[in-house]
């Protein structure tokens, strides 16, 4: 898959170079606050997802992307496809936070969700807020999914997640 590009943003393939802005993000508590238990990210772990983006990469041909700025190249989050089975791609994207405030979100999340759906027997994306975050709701709404149920996900410690789902255009 090539790089998805928007008006403002270059989204490029995660590649190895891309832990030390990995690391970053996710020792940032602003950025990590409503992921699983809150807590920033220590480097063991980060680098083990780090490793496993690589390897969803490898497997699938998709997954998660830098986002980077068109004209200065500067990185400004992260962007993500994730496989959830055969038919449904989970999406999720951070923002970094100097660059909060821009629709960069947005303008991220519905890049992803369209390149979701260009890959072969996706019917189906998704994606998922802990409760509390009412920006990221927003931006789901925005690019079309729609709240499908809520739930306590034990895989998020415990906590309250709202699910959004979206469907091709044409289906």
């Amino acid at each position: 898959m090539t790089t998805l590009t928007t008006p403002r943003l270059s989204m490029v393939r995660w590649r190895e170079e891309h832990l030390v802005e990995l690391l970053v993000l996710a020792g940032d508590q602003r950025i990590v606050r409503y992921i699983v238990d809150g807590e920033p990210w220590n480097r063991e772990y980060a680098t083990e997802r780090h490793r496993s983006v690589l390897a969803h990469w490898r497997r699938y041909g998709y997954g998660w992307r830098a986002v980077l700025d068109r004209e200065t190249g500067e990185f400004l989050g992260v962007a993500s496809m994730t496989r959830r089975n055969a038919e449904a791609i989970e999406l999720g994207w951070w923002v970094a936070p100097a660059a909060w405030g821009r629709g960069l979100a947005t303008e991220m999340a519905a890049a992803v969700r369209d390149a979701a759906f260009e890959q072969p027997g996706v019917r189906r994306v998704v994606a998922q807020h802990q409760d509390g975050n009412d920006a990221s709701g927003r931006v789901m709404t925005k690019i079309g999914l729609v709240h499908d149920h809520s739930e306590v996900d034990e895989d998020q410690a415990g906590r309250l997640v709202h699910v959004y789902v979206g469907y091709p255009a044409d289906a």
